[in-house]
């Protein structure tokens, strides 16, 4: 079933015993997001903070709920299905329908029916998100988080922001953060890939501008979802929903806003203003730094009566939107089958914040057929992202990360399969790459040759496995080592004068980077001198922060080695490229060497005290992790 008020949805939660509900007051600055993040580590319930404190010490008259998507089956169960490909089954039934199966039995074609009416959105005079119409314009006063110690101050999470394109009127409906400023100024951190910043740059003077907060689950899932550019959000929320979208003309900006939505700001950018935005903890686990993004002026507020105002956190994975990003993946996979006829399955881990690694079973008739399936992937929507593709077999199960170590372990020969391509597309956000919106990009052929290819029949040889730690162990800049495979290698070692985890480094240090640069081209050099280790094709380098033997290192690992790691600046090869080391170490900012290293952020920590308060709380109240 579609949920068609937030407030329902809430409701199912509390049924099935998915709810928390804290009724003690809890500051939505460190301390609301922190037992957001505990209850997700833990696999809890969501939380539903009845009396959230703003940082004057009053209590907001509209409850914060948080970790609403917390599970895989949790955010399945918002969408309203059984399985999520359900989703993408309905778009490819609609963009290509089984014209004959319709003709023979006409009743089958209903349901393809009822789907396209579905999508087109109805308009209507009266909503309930207009229901309470605010005189006092301070959206200071709603109860949005601060999470991390070094954010810039609270933001909008879950913001659904609703821009039109000036010519065609059609509205777009995008996920950008909003930095609370003062009482009627947000800035909207509207990245330049995206189509709110198109719209922005088409505009001439004022650009109407609406932030809507809350509403039923397929609001928040139609705002994240990768559509194709002639497919309009509103639409599919229709499409989710299996019933049209109800909208509502804003009261005092020229856009339509969802009917159903608990909270609607209403306001206006100017053309060239902007703004310093940020720090803000983001996805990959570190502080996206301060940039420069447009102000929205605010210009009405409107509620819902009974609002709830729901928001999110990101930082150090997993955590909520790594679900969220899931279901997407899974959700939109018949349709990139459908446009991409070679691609049999795919993932994203949450672990490597999605944009990071790219895990691609394709079809492999013919020789080198995954790697073009991969290269058509790489400029399609969002994936334009991706740092790391590795192409698998058919058969490979892209979910089972233990398999991928084995594809690579057994059929990745570097001479032939380590592919890399310069000057590609980067996320904004990729605090790793040497300049913003621009880093190489890495394609790994891990599949088996197929007959005709000048590689068909050839298999890496054996690597030397546990043979060789006593050696490596022996290294001095060696603190740990672990064989992840009899031919891939991981060890651990200390930078000198290398990042903080908890502070952000903004000045360069050209000679530290350039000691850092010595120490790992040495280690590297170290550990292929050794015996035995002419078949160690993979070495990982990593810093010492963690124990690499503990239980549950792995999703660690694989945050450090994909979210630290540049491919330009951090992949070795030997002199016969038969063997590659991975230096996932964090970088040292410097301005000299071969390619220059940006401000190094601090990593997503929580405030000591705040989690010695909460944790106490926690003991007292019996929440689920205590």
């Amino acid at each position: 079933m579609a949920w068609r008020t937030l407030s329902r949805w809430l409701a199912d939660l509390e049924r099935r015993g998915e709810l928390l509900r804290i009724n003690r007051p809890i500051k939505v600055e460190l301390e609301a997001g922190l037992i957001a993040d505990r209850l997700v580590k833990h696999g809890g319930p969501a939380v539903l903070f009845e009396k959230p404190e703003l940082p004057d010490g009053s209590i907001s008259e509209i409850p914060l709920a948080m970790n609403l998507f917390g599970t895989t089956e949790r955010t399945i169960r918002a969408l309203g299905v059984e399985e999520p490909d359900t989703i993408g089954k309905r778009m490819v039934a609609l963009m290509k329908p089984d014209i004959g199966a319709i003709m023979k039995r006409p009743w089958k074609g209903l349901p393809l029916l009822q789907s396209a009416l579905s999508m087109a959105p109805r308009r209507i005079r009266r909503a309930a998100c207009q229901r309470i119409v605010h005189k006092d314009l301070d959206v200071t006063k709603l109860p949005i988080p601060k999470t991390w110690p070094q954010d810039g101050g609270r933001f909008i999470t879950l913001p659904l922001v609703v821009t039109k394109d000036s010519d065609s009127g059609e509205h777009n409906l995008g996920m950008y953060r909003g930095q609370i400023f003062g009482p009627t100024e947000i800035g909207l951190h509207w990245q330049i890939h995206k189509h709110g910043a198109d719209h922005a740059a088409a505009q001439e003077g004022r650009m109407p501008v609406a932030i809507c907060i809350g509403g039923p689950p397929e609001l928040i899932f139609s705002a994240i979802a990768p559509l194709p550019d002639n497919l309009e959000e509103y639409m599919f929320a229709g499409l989710l929903a299996n019933r049209r979208l109800r909208l509502v003309r804003a009261k005092t900006q020229d856009l339509l806003v969802p009917a159903e939505a608990d909270i609607v700001i209403e306001g206006y950018t100017i053309p060239g203003e902007t703004r310093t935005e940020g720090p803000f903890g983001d996805h990959f686990g570190y502080y996206s730094l301060e940039g420069e993004f447009p102000v929205m002026h605010v210009t009405a507020i409107t509620t819902r009566k009974n609002a709830v105002l729901p928001a999110t956190i990101v930082g150090l994975p997993p955590m909520e939107d790594g679900y969220l990003g899931e279901a997407v993946g899974d959700a939109f996979l018949p349709v990139l089958r459908f446009q991409h006829r070679d691609v049999i399955n795919m993932f994203l881990p949450l672990e490597t914040g999605f944009h990071n690694l790219l895990i691609l079973a394709s079809k492999q008739r013919y020789p080198r057929q995954a790697r073009k399936t991969a290269l058509g992937l790489l400029g399609a929507g969002q994936l334009m992202f991706i740092k790391v593709a590795v192409a698998v077999d058919p058969e490979h199960q892209v979910k089972d990360l233990e398999a991928l170590l084995d594809a690579l372990d057994s059929k990745v020969d570097p001479q032939h399969d380590v592919i890399t391509l310069p000057g590609m597309v980067a996320d904004q956000l990729a605090q790793a790459s040497p300049w913003e919106n621009i880093h190489n990009k890495l394609l790994i052929d891990a599949t088996t040759p197929v007959s005709k290819d000048p590689l068909h029949g050839s298999n890496p040889p054996i690597g030397p496995d546990e043979m060789i730690i006593p050696s490596v162990l022996q290294l001095p800049a060696v603190e740990q080592a672990r064989m992840l495979r009899p031919a891939i290698l991981l060890v651990t070692t200390k930078i000198e004068g290398g990042p903080p985890p908890d502070s952000n480094t903004e000045n360069p240090n050209d000679e530290a980077a350039r000691l850092q640069r010595e120490q790992i081209s040495q280690l590297i050099n170290s550990i292929w001198q050794l015996e035995n280790t002419e078949h160690l094709r993979w070495v990982f380098i990593t810093d010492n922060e963690f124990d690499i033997h503990a239980d549950g290192s792995r999703r660690r690992l694989l945050w450090q080695l994909f979210c630290r790691f540049e491919v330009s600046r951090d992949l070795h090869f030997d002199s016969q490229k038969k063997r590659v080391a991975w230096d996932a170490t964090a970088p040292i900012p410097s301005e000299t060497g071969p390619l220059p290293v940006r401000r190094w952020p601090a990593m997503t920590l929580h405030d000591s005290e705040a989690e010695k308060r909460i944790d106490n709380m926690a003991k007292e109240e019996g929440w689920p992790w205590a």
